[in-house]
C-alpha cells in the first residue's frame, strides 16, 4: 500500500477528520487532502509527526513494510530491562534451525495460552 492510502486508513481508523489531523499537524485541511490524494508529499518533519501521532514506523507509513515496528513497540519492556527490540535482534542472530525451533515453541505456547484463556472464562 502507498503513503496516501495508508495515511487515509490510519486517519479514519483513529476517527480523525481531515481538519482534525490538519490541526494536529499544523497544516491546512487542503494539505491533508492533497497528501491523501497523492497530489503532494509532506516534508520529512510532517511525515515524522504523522508517524508519531499514529504510533507507526516510518517504513510502515511510507509503504515500505507491511509490519508496524514502531519505536514505542520496539522499546516496550518484555521482562526486566529486556525490550521487544532486544528479543527481535536475538532472534535475527539465530541460525535457521534454531529459528524454526523457536517458532514451533512460540506456536505451542500461544496455543496453550489461548486454551487457558478460553477455559478460564
Amino acid at each position: 500500500m502507498e503513503f496516501p492510502k495508508i495515511l487515509k486508513m490510519l486517519r479514519e481508523k483513529r476517527g480523525y477528520s481531515q481538519k482534525q489531523l490538519a490541526d494536529v499537524l499544523h497544516v491546512s485541511k487542503n494539505s491533508v487532502s492533497h497528501y491523501e490524494l497523492g497530489g503532494c508529499m509532506p516534508g520529512i518533519d510532517v511525515i515524522m509527526n504523522i508517524a508519531d501521532i499514529f504510533d507507526v514506523s516510518l517504513d510502515y507509513l511510507l509503504g515500505r513494510s507491511n509490519t508496524n515496528l514502531s519505536k514505542r513497540l520496539l522499546d516496550k519492556p518484555i521482562g526486566g530491562s529486556t525490550t521487544a527490540g532486544d528479543i527481535l535482534e536475538t532472534i535475527l542472530r539465530l541460525d535457521k534451525d534454531h529459528k524454526r525451533d523457536l517458532l514451533k515453541l512460540l506456536h505451542y505456547i500461544e496455543k496453550d495460552n489461548n486454551q487457558n484463556n478460553y477455559t478460564s472464562k
